[in-house]
C-alpha cells in the first residue's frame, strides 16, 4: 500500500525480488505527482489497485529519476505525461531498440551495456520479454524544473550523484524532503562487481565492496547542501535522516 509519510506525501514501497524500487506520489490541492514509474505493467496494476482502494488520486505527471529498467520501464502504462532530464529521455530512445533475447542481453552484458544484475531481474519481471516496451518522455528539461501541484510544489533538479550522471531529484520544500531515486546510490554499471542470482545472499556484501567515486559524491553534497531537508528517501532503501544520508556518503 501507500504509506502516508506527510500530508502530502506517500511512499508505495520497493519489492526486491525484482528490483522494484520505491514510488513516490505528491499530492496537492489541484493535481498530483508520481516519482518514478515502476518497472513492469504488473508492478503499475499494483499500483493503480491500491490508489483505487485507498482513494488516492492517479498521478497527472510521472518524473523518471533517471533511465534504469526498474525506474522506467512502467512508464508506458500510467495516462499521463512523462518528465525526465534530457539525459535520461536520450537514454530513453537508445534503450527502446534493444532486443530482449537471451543472446541480444547477453551481448549487452559483453559490451558493458548492461549488467548482469539488471538482465537476471529483468528476466524475473518478465518471463514473456516481448512485453518490454520502453517509451520516451513526453516533457524534457536540462538543469532544473518546478511543478506546481496547488498548495504544494515540487523542484526537480539534475542532480548526477554517483549513480548514474542523469539522475535526477525531486525535492519538496514545504515537506522538506527530498525523493532520491538512486541519485546516492553506488554506480553498478562503472565499476566492476560480482552478482550471482544462485548465491543472492551475497549482493549486499558485494555491492559494499564496490567503491564510491569521491568526486561525485562531493558535488552531489554540495548540492543537497543547497536545499533545506530533514528527511529524504531512496529508490531500495528505507527513509533516512539528513544526517544518515551523508554518514551513508561518507560524509
Amino acid at each position: 500500500m501507500f504509506n502516508k509519510t506527510t500530508e502530502h506525501i506517500c511512499i508505495y514501497p520497493a519489492e526486491h525480488y525484482t528490483d522494484r524500487p520505491n514510488i513516490g506520489l505528491i499530492v496537492g490541492e489541484e493535481k498530483s505527482l508520481l516519482f518514478d514509474a515502476g518497472n513492469s505493467e504488473k508492478h503499475v496494476k499494483k499500483m493503480k489497485k491500491e490508489l483505487l482502494e485507498q482513494a488516492l488520486p492517479l498521478p497527472d505527471y510521472i518524473l523518471l529519476s533517471h533511465w534504469h529498467w526498474d525506474h522506467s520501464f512502467g512508464a508506458k502504462f500510467w495516462k499521463a505525461p512523462i518528465i525526465s532530464g534530457r539525459k535520461t529521455d536520450e537514454k530513453l530512445r537508445e534503450v527502446m531498440n534493444w532486443k530482449w533475447d537471451d543472446s541480444s542481453m547477453e551481448n549487452r552484458i559483453k559490451s558493458g551495456e548492461d549488467i548482469v544484475f539488471c538482465t537476471e531481474m529483468i528476466k524475473r519481471e518478465y518471463p514473456e520479454r516481448d512485453k518490454i516496451e520502453v517509451v520516451p518522455s513526453d516533457v524534457v528539461f536540462d538543469e532544473a524544473m518546478s511543478i506546481d501541484l496547488g498548495g504544494i510544489s515540487c523542484e526537480l533538479i539534475h542532480a548526477k550523484g554517483p549513480h548514474s550522471e542523469d539522475s535526477v531529484i525531486c525535492y519538496i520544500p514545504s515537506e522538506k524532503f527530498i525523493f532520491l531515486g538512486d541519485a546516492n546510490c553506488k554506480d553498478l554499471y562503472g565499476k566492476p562487481w560480482d552478482f550471482d542470482i544462485e548465491h543472492e545472499e551475497d549482493f549486499l556484501e558485494n555491492v559494499a565492496k564496490i567503491p564510491y567515486d569521491e568526486k561525485l559524491v562531493d558535488d552531489f553534497i554540495a548540492l543537497l547542501d543547497t536545499l533545506d531537508f530533514e528527511f529524504c528517501v531512496s529508490g531500495h532503501s528505507e527513509i533516512m535522516k539528513k544526517e544518515e544520508l551523508y554518514e551513508s556518503l561518507g560524509k
